[in-house]
């Protein structure tokens, strides 16, 4: 981190918020005239020009104004931007929206999404929490044919995980009194406590010496191998990052859109915000070369019981308004785990 001045920090601080604001490159005259007016539009280009030197602002042509580059924009979120309250209205709004539905966490967490997205006015994206983070409430099994039964797995949170096991032909009567078995010895354990439970009870004797016991416990566990997989991924508002003006470049908005399929390498970004306490923001190259080189992602981690179980992000241009943006994230990430708590 270089060293600045006062004057240096108000003039970068000045240069974002007005880069913010129009996307265009910004020059001397307009931050004299709307944000320092004390200062002369020539004592402000000469600060400018030390700022380039520094690595804080490039100019795109030599008759434009000054861009931020990420290293400004990091100068700027690590010292200089005053964070805002997020006002009543929206905390109310987040509110309405996550408290007002049919009590599925899955349901809960599309509609977090779509508010995070409308407030921030970009792209947001949220983690569902894994299946195995909550209790389990109950399971059915589906015959689909000779060889194949749908799997479907409830926690008490509402979360539900369908699963296709395939074995040897089992009638639908059967399937209802294995799952019955299971519904009554498992129910409101967690999905940890639930394996290990199956586990031991799989290389006891009543498994061993009672055929509907062993073959609910078989189903049970090839209901539960799986739950491990990806986690669910929920991305709303794509299509106001795709309309922004930084996007005239149909090439820079075919990466983008590569960016948004490329779901797994999302989920791995996200989940590294997970170690570490309070909002993150990543810029550019931060967000592993997804295409998405002039953006950046804030994000934060969501928890149940002080646990960390998934994750919520907003991605749009790094132009984006941090101090309005950050707390929004923040305040999402905090209504999302006191929803969680007691699932």
């Amino acid at each position: 981190m270089h060293e600045l001045t006062d004057r240096d920090k108000s003039i970068l601080n000045a240069i974002i918020r007005e880069y913010v604001e129009t996307g265009e490159p910004v020059g001397s005259r307009i931050i004299s005239r709307k944000y320092l007016y004390t200062l002369s539009p020539a004592t402000i280009r000469n600060v400018m020009a030390d700022l380039e030197e520094m690595g804080m602002l490039y100019q795109p042509h030599v008759s434009a104004g000054r861009i931020p580059t990420p290293e400004g924009f990091r100068c700027y979120l690590n010292g200089i931007m005053e964070v805002k309250n997020l006002p009543r209205l929206e905390k109310t709004m987040i509110t309405r929206q996550i408290s007002h539905g049919s009590g599925d966490i899955k349901d809960t967490l599309r509609r977090a999404s779509v508010v995070l997205s409308k407030i921030s006015q970009n792209a947001s994206i949220i983690i569902l929490p894994k299946m195995d983070t909550f209790s389990f409430k109950r399971i059915d099994f589906v015959r689909l044919d000779e060889n194949r039964i749908m799997v479907i797995l409830v926690s008490r949170a509402g979360m539900v995980y369908n699963h296709i096991v395939h074995g040897e032909d089992l009638q639908q009567n059967k399937l209802d009194q294995y799952a019955s078995y299971l519904n009554e010895v498992y129910k409101d354990l967690s999905i940890h406590e639930m394996r290990d439970s199956l586990m031991r009870e799989m290389s006891g004797d009543k498994a061993r010496f009672d055929t509907l016991v062993g073959k609910a416990l078989d189903l049970g566990m090839a209901a539960l191998e799986a739950v491990e997989d990806i986690p669910d991924i929920v991305i709303q508002g794509k299509e106001t990052v795709f309309n922004k003006p930084d996007l005239a470049d149909l090439d820079r908005l075919r990466d983008i859109v590569n960016a948004f399929e490329d779901k797994g390498r999302i989920v791995r970004i996200l989940n590294r915000v997970l170690e570490v306490p309070g909002v993150s923001v990543l810029l550019g190259e931060e967000l592993e070369h997804i295409g998405m080189d002039n953006f950046s992602m804030v994000a934060s981690g969501y928890s149940r019981r002080s646990i960390p179980v998934g994750s919520l992000g907003v991605i749009g241009p790094m132009r984006m308004d941090y101090a309005r943006v950050i707390p929004l994230v923040g305040y999402m990430a905090h209504i999302l785990s006191e929803l969680l708590e007691d699932m």
